[in-house]
């Protein structure tokens, strides 16, 4: 009887060494509806909570990355739930738009593409209180050129004139806030006007980049994440 109960002890052992713990839900996405010209309704799934994402449109074939900044959104209890969002003046027209979600708190990020054509899989309610649109004229920037592991150019839009802007970078694939500074801008005019400077030696080798432009008189930011490589 005792070898009996010794037996299934180890055995029991063994099941607890050799099942494999469970794995961390993925952030996914679907297309739930689209209005063609107008917004795309997504389904969220296995978000994390109390983090903050960048959503971005882009054209067809680039995953969303360095695309046009939509809205942000604020996951609260994470999970799954559905959202609307707006399709951009300069993606109307499309055939096909590429998605992006990118936290700014962690490394979780998603993509997904839709057909800009009207369509709708079945109906949902949207949970309006997840997300947050941006406002017409809201304060961004586009990537022009990038030269892999040693300088980047981009255009800004919308930026209100008089403002004081630190422009800082970081790894973009890691989670720490250990952002470098790497050029100063007074706005005179606001409203676009190029910007460009050097990758710090320290980041030349990083896959990812974060860009981060913070206004000076009380802190606003505006972020963007980019792959450390030869653009266009």
């Amino acid at each position: 009887m005792k070898k009996r109960n010794l037996l299934i002890l180890v055995l029991a052992a063994l099941f607890l060494l050799t099942t494999p713990a469970a794995a961390k839900p993925i952030a996914n996405s679907s297309i739930l509806s689209v209005v063609e010209d107008q917004t795309v309704t997504v389904r969220l799934e296995n978000f994390p909570e109390d983090e903050t994402f960048n959503v971005l449109m882009g054209f067809n074939g680039t995953l969303g990355m360095n695309g046009y900044l939509v809205s942000r959104l604020a996951t609260n209890a994470g999970g799954t739930f559905s959202a609307k969002f707006y399709i951009p003046e300069d993606l109307k027209g499309e055939d096909i738009i590429a998605i992006r979600f990118e936290s700014q708190d962690s490394n979780v990020y998603c993509y997904n593409w839709f057909y800009n054509t009207t369509a709708a899989t079945n109906p949902v309610e949207v949970d309006e209180t997840t997300y947050n649109n941006l406002k017409p004229g809201f304060p961004t920037f586009t990537i022009t050129k990038v030269v892999k592991g040693s300088s980047i150019e981009l255009m800004t839009r919308y930026f209100p004139a008089g403002d004081r802007w630190a422009v800082m970078i970081k790894d973009g694939a890691m989670a720490n806030k250990d952002w470098i500074d790497v050029a100063g801008i007074d706005v005179a005019e606001g409203g676009s006007f190029p910007v460009s400077f050097s990758i710090p030696s320290k980041l030349q080798y990083s896959e990812k980049l974060a860009i981060m432009f913070y206004r000076l008189k009380d802190g606003f930011r505006t972020y963007d994440l980019i792959l450390n490589q030869d653009y266009p």
